[in-house]
């Protein structure tokens, strides 16, 4: 993957969580969450982060299988045939639509991993609002903010640091008010004891497979 799930759910969530300078009336209490650390730490971003990758190397394995034939009906086409003739022609339309179904196999077979990709972030981050929410109760906790952190390793591109700056919605907080640690075990925990009985995530474009081109007529003997 170009970029990793849980940095892209870290990211979506953060947005999400923040809630901006205005904080608890009266006695409210707040704590924080490190929301990037919890979708990182929570056992099933890791889980869709293999299947994710197993569903492309699926596909691109489909893709090249079908380029390949592509390519050897070509060469067959320029090969055993004379341009201009019917037999030329024919082939030359079969070849054509080989070529448009390997666009359409991955124009909407990447709109599907997408989509999967959509779903997956809307997964996680109900999970971790879910268990935010229990975790503040617990507690007695009305107000939670998201509380990440600048990375180790700081971008050299002055832009990306400031949008890693602006992002940043709490600048301290006390380590009593920190529930990561608390949350991340609530996630994994629900998560364990339902994965007997709710099986594994799965995306659809695992279980799709290309239609195979109509065969190529034989050349006709001369």
């Amino acid at each position: 993957m170009t970029r990793k799930l849980g940095g892209t759910i870290a990211c979506a969530i953060s947005l999400l969580m923040a809630v901006g300078p205005q904080l608890a009336r009266g006695s409210s209490k707040v704590a924080v969450v490190n929301v990037g650390l919890a979708s990182e730490k929570y056992a099933k971003t890791a889980d869709l982060e293999s299947q994710f990758d197993a569903v492309r190397r699926k596909l691109n394995q489909e893709r090249d299988s079908m380029k390949e034939k592509i390519e050897r009906a070509n060469r067959s086409l320029q090969e055993e045939l004379k341009p201009g003739t019917d037999e030329f022609r024919a082939r030359r339309k079969q070849l054509v639509l080989m070529e448009a179904e390997l666009q359409w196999f991955v124009e909407s077979e990447g709109q599907k991993v997408e989509r999967g990709l959509a779903e997956s972030l809307r997964s996680i981050f109900t999970d971790i609002q879910a268990a935010v929410r229990e975790v503040a109760q617990e507690k007695g906790v009305e107000i939670v903010l998201a509380s990440d952190q600048l990375p180790a390793e700081t971008p050299d591109s002055p832009t990306q640091v400031r949008q890693h700056i602006l992002l940043q919605k709490v600048l301290f907080w006390a380590p009593s008010l920190d529930l990561t640690t608390e949350v991340i075990s609530k996630l994994n925990a629900r998560y364990q004891a339902a994965a007997p009985s709710a099986g594994p995530i799965t995306i659809d474009s695992a279980q799709i497979k290309p239609k195979e081109p109509p065969p190529l007529s034989p050349p006709k003997k001369p």
